[in-house]
């Protein structure tokens, strides 16, 4: 169940003495999300797939009944830790009730799963009629893909499907749901998150810069990454 984390760490996506730090922008991304989210639904039954340690549910809890899944046993036990019901799995393991919620968030998740479409029909039939369903997932067609080709940051072994707004819109249109919004998005992040994820693309100037901000003291600064090649989707359960 955690295999996509344990490959995480195996190919060094995640350095753990940079996660440690990120507590609270991951507090802030969960913020971020919800205050969006409101925009179409303030309160009712919330469903989270690919929860990681829960931020969204317990910022979502005071006006939402949540509930999250998470296939990383370590991350899913944190969840629960917080309070928060959490069950350790896949979607298709949770074996949830049908129509029970009233949205269905999906962030960086779908490009991991081995069948998008399974997931969305799955996800049709827990969502009820007049439901919210929100995937975010990488958009490929972004100039960064064409400027970077695999070096592009979204190129890892385990982004198992890329999608256009088109592609990511027509599989919520076949499968169920009316699209209501498409739009690219971005994310806080330390600068020390940042400078991680530069040394995938170059290493040596990534350590420069790392050494000069730990000498200014800039690591525990927020950046608000808007880069155009994530893309957020709403759509609504016919």
């Amino acid at each position: 169940m955690d295999r996509l984390a344990q490959r995480a760490r195996e190919l060094a996506l995640v350095e753990p003495d940079v996660e440690a730090h990120e507590q609270p922008w991951r507090a802030l991304t969960a913020q971020e999300r919800l205050n969006d989210l409101r925009r179409f639904i303030t309160s009712g039954s919330l469903l989270e797939i690919g929860c990681a340690t829960g931020e969204l549910l317990a910022a979502a809890s005071p006006a939402f009944d949540t509930r999250g899944v998470e296939a990383d046993a370590q991350t899913s036990a944190a969840a629960r830790a917080r309070g928060l019901r959490c069950v350790t799995g896949t979607l298709f393991d949770a074996q949830l009730p049908s129509e029970q919620f009233d949205v269905a968030l999906l962030y960086h998740v779908i490009e991991h799963l081995p069948s998008p479409v399974a997931a969305v029909r799955e996800l049709r039939r827990l969502v009820k009629p007049g439901g919210w369903l929100v995937l975010e997932a990488p958009n490929i067609e972004t100039i960064w893909f064409h400027l970077l080709g695999a070096r592009w940051r979204q190129f890892i072994p385990d982004h198992l499907f890329f999608f256009a707004p088109a592609t990511l819109t027509r599989l919520c249109e076949e499968h169920g749901f009316a699209v209501r919004e498409v739009r690219a998005v971005g994310k806080a992040m330390s600068v020390r998150l940042f400078l991680s994820r530069l040394s995938r693309l170059n290493r040596p100037l990534a350590a420069v810069l790392t050494k000069l901000c730990r000498v200014v003291r800039m690591e525990d600064r927020t950046l608000h990454l808007k880069l155009g090649d994530v893309i957020r989707v709403y759509a609504q359960r016919r």
